[in-house]
C-alpha cells in the first residue's frame, strides 16, 4: 500500500509465475502505457494494467532492465525487481552474482520540446541508423547544435504526429526511444483535426440572371449607376403579364347533363 514515504509508482516491472517478465501501469497513465508499447510490452488480455514483455527469450532480462533505465531517465518512478534494476546491475551479493556485461542505459533516440525550437531529437554517439531513421523522417540536423530539428514551418501537430511515426520506425529496427513525459502525453492524446468544411460557391451574376430574366432587367432598369452612364438606351421595363379574368362561380361548379 502507498505511504507517504512510498508513493505508488507510475510504473513497476518484474516477474509473473505466468507471463515472466510483466509491466504494470497503476496509475493508467496514458503516456506511460505509450512508453510501455514502444519498449515491447504488450497488454496482456483479461488483465487489467499488466504488459508482458514480447519474444522473452530474446535478451528479455537484458530489454527489461534497459526499459526500466529508460523510463527512469524519461522522469517516470518505476519500482523494479532487483534482477531488473539496473542500479544494482554491478551490485554483487551471496545469492546474485554480479552481471558480466554491463547494461547500456541510454537511448538511442530521444525527442524532448525545446522553448524555442520546439520538438527535437538527439541521438546516442556511434548509432548510425538512428540518425538514417530521424533523416527518413524528415528530421533535420542542426548546424550548430548536435540534435535533430522538424522543418521550421511544421505545426505541433504535424510534429507530434512525427515523434509518433519515428519513434514506430525506430522501435521496428529495434533500437531504443525516450520521450519526455509531457511530450509523450501530448503524442498520446493527439486528435485528427475536423476536415474542413468547404466554402461556398459563389453564385455567378449570370447564373442569377438566366435564372430571374425579369427581375435581372428591372433592376438594371432601376439601377442609378446605369442612369449616370452617358448615352445609354433605357432598358424597357419588363412586360406585365397580363391580367386573368375571373372565373364565373356557375361555371366552376356546372356540369353537363
Amino acid at each position: 500500500m502507498p505511504t507517504p514515504d512510498h508513493p505508488l509508482p507510475d510504473i513497476t516491472v518484474g516477474h509473473h509465475p505466468d507471463f515472466g517478465i510483466v509491466a504494470s501501469n497503476p496509475k493508467r497513465l496514458a503516456a506511460g502505457a505509450w512508453m510501455l508499447r514502444g519498449l515491447d510490452f504488450h497488454p496482456v488480455p483479461g488483465h487489467r494494467d499488466l504488459y508482458a514483455l514480447s519474444d522473452q527469450e530474446r535478451d528479455g532480462l537484458g530489454r527489461a532492465t534497459r526499459a526500466v533505465a529508460l523510463l527512469r531517465k524519461a522522469r517516470y518512478h518505476v519500482d523494479a525487481d532487483a534482477a531488473l534494476d539496473p542500479s544494482l546491475a554491478n551490485s554483487a551479493t551471496p545469492d546474485r552474482p554480479a552481471r558480466v556485461a554491463p547494461v547500456r542505459i541510454a537511448p538511442d533516440v530521444a525527442f524532448a520540446e525545446h522553448p524555442q525550437l520546439g520538438i527535437v531529437a538527439a541521438t546516442t554517439d556511434g548509432v548510425h541508423l538512428a540518425k538514417q531513421l530521424l533523416s527518413e523522417q524528415g528530421w533535420q540536423r542542426h548546424p550548430r547544435l548536435d540534435i535533430y530539428t522538424l522543418p521550421p514551418a511544421t505545426g505541433r501537430a504535424d510534429g507530434l504526429a512525427a515523434v509518433a511515426r519515428t519513434t514506430l520506425a525506430i522501435n521496428r529496427a529495434d533500437l531504443q526511444v525516450a520521450v519526455q513525459p509531457d511530450l509523450a502525453r501530448d503524442v498520446t492524446a493527439r486528435r485528427s483535426p475536423a476536415p474542413a468544411r468547404s466554402a461556398p460557391r459563389e453564385r455567378s451574376p449570370d447564373t442569377a440572371a438566366r435564372r430571374f430574366p425579369a427581375l435581372n432587367a428591372a433592376a438594371l432598369a432601376a439601377s442609378p449607376a446605369r442612369a449616370g452612364l452617358p448615352a445609354t438606351p433605357p432598358v424597357p421595363a419588363p412586360a406585365s403579364a397580363p391580367a386573368s379574368r375571373p372565373v364565373d362561380p356557375r361555371v366552376a361548379f356546372s356540369r353537363t347533363r
